[in-house]
């Protein structure tokens, strides 16, 4: 018989059933009974050991007796498995003879002793037999479909969910409006994966009714609108939700021909074409519940006025679900802000970006310039020590001495200053009691810590931070600023008014050893509305002109020549001003050109010959290699990176560079990355079409020219043509000859304005425009005119001109009359009694002379300088490379440098702090820089270089100490950090 027991856990299912075997029903249960007792007065038993009794250890599948409070008796169990920490320890357990289970906790487990063992075990596992549930349910996704989807997204570069994917999915699947800002926001599958399970399992199922897309999916571009549309066909949601891809070009009448399927659920567009295509089928769009903005920071920067018009409307409609708002972004921006006040009820808001996550708490920056020996002062000046609502303020420093210092200094201003660092980890506890005390009006607590520290203490309540020591990095910067985070503005919640005043703030210092962080700095600070130093935007302003002067040996950028602007300089590799020595052209700017396109680049650049009047020699060059190879192909003997060979395609034999080495691995056939200089494609090309090319073929320069057609643009803010007007322009115009307008050349690029191609009527001196490839583009649909484009071009190579000019003018008519370089001397040279002289007058400056130098003043800009110091010298290098033109002059009180470099003349009137001995001065090159070494008049340490502050001079806080004063074992008093913005 079998009997179930009172006691036991539900029936699981038919192979799960817990019960009781015995002879026949109320026999069989008086050994347990009398065992029950017996176990119970053992473990009971008060005056036992009770260390006898615990097992020394536990594993699974042991058998012991626990405690069971619901019976309030000791029973026999099984260990099944055992969950510790670092605490305690717990236990699961199976009770043998009750057929329940229990999680205790491990020191209320008992040895189970022989005598206790000797019943079997009463309840037992039981199936039923002959049965089968209706429905096979058995984990088979797991064993057979789970593998394959991971392999799947691991293929997509998605191996793992992010931070923001483990706090959104949930609110995406569940249908509500949710912002994301993460820095994988670029990687549709963050939010496709919870969208699509919310509308397979409930938006198709809801909306029964009608026609039209539940679902619109908005792009930045036709680039990341194909990406994403390609990702639905690899899920396999095609037969479901039949997905579509639009994109409208600026056709009067193409948005009125579009025709959306009956039963496209999901629909694949940009901001440009979504508001196009309402304009002409607003109906369309009636069942509309779900809207997603890929990237939803660019959408709203290139396209404003159209995601307002599209907010409007997804407004407006009511669909007969709820609708649903989905913004994944990698910044927070104004525009965001506004979605989420205005379109977004109760939105759920993931920001997983430290430094963003402080623009969306609207944290007030402030922004406060210093030397690095006043900091403290600065700091000081910055705290209210007495501030009418209390406050809690959190100074970062750099380490545990730099702690103790700012400390000192804030502890004799405020009573309510505490410190910690990595040598006072003892009083971590302590710290963070008296923090979390509750304060008052006119309170104002400051803790000051280190980063390290900071992570610890578990802070999140500030709301002031000092950034004492500069923060490294973004992702730091926004790590420290989120100690304020409870006190971060929350716009999910609607209570909360924007009129209420600021309650977070951020204090940044910034001193002379930040230089190299401040373009960053101010990219980030212009996000907000902090307002920024003049000096620190001059300085960042002077530091963008240095690193496009380093820019001098890239190519000048392909989007600057092709449309006039770059599409981000901030991140473009290459040139974005011009340099007559690269880009002096010996292509006609002006008159009719015979041109024929070999290449198509893009829609509006080519690559192809201008071909001149009666042949030319390529037309020679061309009938001579084939005659050549018509009877022996020499195949190279060694194929080197910018070697000239011919490549044979098909019967066609080109003059070709190699681009980069071979990787030939010992292999017998290889592939080789070759230029055809007469066409001007890059290709890769088999080992065997590479031959060997005779020197009388190679005489001839390359004829490849690339050519820009003007005044048209992509559409709709786009950035690179559509492939398909690519490819309508190549059908139309390759291999063609065409008659075109030169009105601009520059290195190897003509501009041409307008390019058309010309038919001749038969017997007829009448000639027919038959195809004009601006009017080709523009009615793509997908081109726009471009009218100022020459007038960018034209503007760039005027800037160029007049700095050149003024370069001249700087260097030729001031320096006329200033004394003969020659007088300056160099290291190791001795100046003569009347150059000694010259320096101690300085009276000897003309009234022309100190025009010229306003001039030169006016006309040069600053370079940069940093400097050192020993006892006896102070060493400044002035950051230029190569200068050329260059002059010293050495005074008590003053140095002047100038030169020329990269087109450009700086000068430098250096101020002195301490007075140097002029006639011991030099300066040599060092490293390609120009080094100036001052002899101080009385040897010791200077606080500063300069009298007055200046932007453009830093201290050398990387300098390695050497012998500087040329006694091996003089003493050196380089201070690593001195100095400041002098």
């Amino acid at each position: 018989f079998l009997q179930l027991c009172e006691c036991i856990t539900p029936i699981e299912s038919p192979s799960c059933i817990w019960g009781r075997f015995v002879q026949d029903p109320g026999s069989g249960t008086d050994q347990y009974d009398q065992l029950q007792a017996q176990m119970n007065l053992f473990y009971k038993d008060v005056t036992r050991d009770l260390r006898q009794l615990k097992p020394t250890s536990l594993e699974e599948g042991q058998v012991c007796v626990v405690y069971w409070s619901w019976m309030k008796s000791w029973c026999r169990a099984v260990v099944e498995s055992i969950v510790m920490d670092s605490v305690s320890s717990q236990t699961r357990c199976l009770l043998v003879d009750q057929g329940e289970r229990l999680i205790v906790a491990s020191d209320h487990i008992r040895i189970a002793l022989p005598t206790f063992l000797q019943l079997p075990f009463w309840v037992r596992k039981f199936h039923l037999a002959g049965i089968k549930p209706t429905t096979l349910r058995v984990t088979v996704y797991e064993e057979t479909e789970m593998p394959l989807c991971l392999q799947a997204m691991k293929s997509k570069q998605y191996g793992a969910l992010s931070p923001a994917d483990r706090y959104s999915w949930t609110a995406v699947a569940r249908g509500c409006n949710t912002v994301i800002v993460s820095h994988n926001a670029d990687q549709p599958l963050a939010y496709l994966a919870p969208l699509l399970t919310h509308i397979l399992l409930n938006s198709i199922f809801s909306l029964t009714s009608g026609t039209g897309p539940i679902v619109v999916l908005l792009c930045q571009g036709w680039k990341k609108a194909q990406v994403v549309y390609g990702l639905l066909e690899d899920m396999k949601v095609a037969p479901v939700l039949h997905p579509l891809i639009l994109l409208l070009g600026v056709g009067k009448n193409e948005a009125k021909a579009v025709k959306i399927p009956k039963d496209c659920l999901l629909l694949v567009t940009t901001p440009f074409s979504l508001v196009r295509l309402l304009s002409s089928h607003c109906f369309l769009f009636l069942r509309l519940c779900h809207l997603v903005l890929d990237e939803a920071d660019r959408l709203f920067t290139v396209a404003p006025d159209q995601m307002a018009a599209i907010l409007e409307h997804f407004q407006k409609e009511t669909a007969s679900c709820s609708r649903q708002l989905v913004a994944v972004a990698k910044k927070w921006t104004g525009h965001m802000e506004g979605l989420v006040a205005n379109y977004m009820p109760y939105p759920c808001i993931v920001v997983t970006v430290p430094e963003e996550a402080v623009l969306y708490g609207n944290v007030q920056q402030v922004v406060l310039m210093t030397l690095e020996s006043s900091k403290i002062s600065v700091l000081l000046g910055a705290l209210d020590f007495n501030p009418v609502i209390g406050q809690k303020t959190v100074i970062v420093a750099d380490s545990a001495e730099e702690v103790e210092d700012v400390w000192k200094a804030v502890s004799s201003k405020s009573a309510f200053c505490l410190k910690t660092h990595e040598r006072l980890t003892h009083n971590f506890d302590f710290v963070i009691e008296q923090w979390g005390k509750a304060i008052g009006p006119g309170t104002h607590v400051i803790l000051v810590t280190t980063t390290q520290c900071l992570k610890s203490l578990g802070v999140r309540d500030a709301s002031c931070v000092v950034h004492y020591d500069f923060p490294a990095s973004p992702k730091l910067f926004g790590g420290r600023l989120s100690c304020m985070a409870k006190n971060f503005r929350n716009l999910s919640e609607r209570g909360s008014s924007e009129d209420q005043p600021r309650l977070t703030r951020s204090v940044l210092l910034i001193s002379e050893r930040n230089t190299s962080h401040m373009v960053g700095v101010v990219g980030y600070l212009e996000r907000t509305v902090a307002p920024l130093p003049p000096e620190l935007l001059s300085f960042v302003r002077g530091v963008q002109l240095a690193q496009e002067d380093h820019k001098a040996d890239r190519p000048l950028c392909s989007y600057l020549k092709s449309f006039g602007v770059c599409r981000d300089r901030s991140v473009c590799p290459n040139r974005h001003r011009f340099i007559p020595k690269l880009d002096e052209s010996l292509l006609p700017s002006s008159g009719l050109l015979e041109v024929l396109p070999l290449h198509v680049k893009t829609a509006s650049v080519f690559y192809g010959r201008l071909v001149e009047e009666g042949g030319g020699g390529f037309q020679s060059l061309a009938a001579e290699m084939s005659a050549f190879y018509a009877d022996k192909k020499p195949g190279a003997e060694e194929v080197l990176q910018g070697g000239l060979y011919a490549v044979q395609e098909h019967e066609v034999f080109h003059r070709s560079v190699v681009l980069s080495p071979p990787l030939r691995a010992d292999r017998l056939f290889f592939s080789v990355f070759v230029r055809f200089i007469d066409v001007g494609n890059k290709k890769e090309v088999k080992s065997h079409q590479v031959l060997q090319l005779p020197e009388r073929f190679c005489s001839l320069p390359g004829q490849a020219v690339e050519m820009v057609v003007c005044r048209v643009k992509p559409s709709d803010g786009e950035i690179d043509w559509h492939p398909e007007v690519t490819r309508a322009i190549s059908q139309k115009i390759q291999g063609l000859q065409h008659r075109a307008r030169a009105v601009f050349s520059l290195g190897n690029t003509v501009f041409v304005d307008p390019m058309v191609r010309l038919t001749q009527v038969p017997g007829m001196k009448t000639v027919i425009n038959e195809c004009s490839v601006q009017a080709e583009i523009l009615n793509t649909g997908m081109g726009v005119t471009n009218q100022e484009h020459l007038d960018l071009l034209r503007a760039l190579r005027r800037d160029a001109e007049e700095a050149g000019h003024t370069s001249k003018a700087a260097e030729v008519d001031p320096l006329a009359e200033l004394p003969p370089l020659e007088l300056i001397p160099e290291c190791g040279q001795t100046p003569s009694p009347d150059r000694r002289a010259a320096v101690g007058q300085k009276s000897l400056h003309t009234a022309d002379l100190k025009s010229a130098e306003q001039t030169t003043r006016s006309a040069a800009f600053h370079p940069l300088a940093r400097w050192y110091q020993t006892s006896s010298f102070a060493i400044v290098t002035v950051k230029l490379r190569n200068p050329e033109n260059q002059r010293c002059d050495f005074y008590p009180d003053r140095v002047v440098y100038s030169g020329r470099a990269d087109g450009r003349t700086y000068r430098a009137d250096l101020q002195l702090h301490g007075d140097v001995v002029a006639d011991r001065c030099c300066w040599e090159m060092k490293s390609n820089e120009p080094v100036l070494r001052l002899v101080k008049q009385q040897p010791g340490h200077w606080e500063r270089l300069l009298r007055s502050k200046n932007i453009f001079v830093s201290y050398d806080t990387d300098h390695i100490e050497e012998d500087e004063d040329g006694t091996p074992n003089g003493e050196r008093h380089t201070q690593r950090g001195g100095g400041g913005w002098n």
